[in-house]
Formats: structure tokens, sequence, C-alpha cells
């Protein structure tokens, strides 16, 4: 029986993908990686062929160890910018994008880092937002100011100050 790999093109035995020690590393470091990342992994490495060539496994384990590195550090960084936190999740939609975009030969994770710190500063940012919201909401219930009057409001109020003034 022979096997033939989406993402890279390798054609093989099923026994020879489990008797070369290279191929038993690789999906060894793959099956390591959090759950959002492996499933995005296989794609993601054929963006890393060169061409119509197979990918060698013995690069293909070293791509793999290196982006488990980076996406357990539990933060991204990109050369010139800030540290910011990146969960595993958020590597997972990275990825995701990355495969989307198709940029061919990759030659390191460098783009995927990018997109991964751009989906960071994202979150982050709603974050900001919803942490400002919840400090101003938490601010007038505890200064006893009333909360802002909505347009409709405001209208009521001014009619029942027509009506009570003719009255």
């Amino acid at each position: 029986m022979k096997l033939i790999c989406p993402a890279c093109g390798a054609t093989a035995s099923a026994e020879a993908w489990t008797n070369d020690a290279a191929v038993r590393y690789a999906l060894e470091a793959l099956v390591q990686l959090p759950a959002p990342v492996l499933l995005q992994s296989l794609p993601y490495l054929g963006l890393f062929r060169k061409g119509t060539n197979a990918l060698p496994w013995k690069r293909a384990q070293i791509l793999i160890r290196s982006l488990k590195e980076l996406v357990t550090t539990g933060n991204v960084h990109v050369q010139g910018g800030e540290t910011r936190p990146c969960s595993v999740a958020i590597w997972g939609a990275a990825m995701e994008a990355t495969i989307d975009a198709r940029p061919k030969g990759l030659k390191n994770h460098n783009y995927l880092r990018q997109v991964a710190w751009d989906k960071a500063a994202e979150l982050a940012g709603k974050v900001e937002v919803d942490r400002e919201a919840a400090r101003q909401k938490r601010g007038r219930e505890t200064d006893g100011e009333p909360a802002p009057l909505s347009e409709t409001a405001r209208q009521a109020i001014n009619n029942l100050k027509k009506q009570w003034g003719d009255e």
C-alpha cells in the first residue's frame, strides 16, 4: 500500500513511513503539537516545499520542532516590535491565515510569526476596549453618576417638561 502526503506530495509505502527514523521522529514531534496547531500543521508544512519537490523528512522534523518551541512560549515577538501574549488558539488561527495566503517556498517561521503578532495585536486591542468600557461602567456605578441617556429618553423628558410647564 502506497501513501501520498497531501501537503508535501511525498509517496512511499506504509512500511517505509514507519521504518525511516526521520519519519518516526517527525511524526513524534508532530503529535506533540497543541491541537489548534496540529490541525493546521500538515498544510502549513506544505508551504515549505520548493517547487514540485517533496519536503524532506529531516527538514520537516526541524520545522515541526521549531514550530513547537515557537507556539509553546505563550508569546510572540517580531524584530523591531514588542513581545505580545499569544495563545495556542491565536497560533492556530495565524497558521490558518498563512495557509490561506499561500506564500510559497517559506524558509522559516517569520511569516507565521508576523501573522500571529498582528492577530495578537488585534486581540489586545479588543481586550483593552472591553477593559476600558468595564472601567467606565464601574466608575459610573461607584461614583453614583447616572448612565448617559439615550436620545429617546431625552425626548421623553423634554416632552414631560413641556407638559408640566404648561399646566
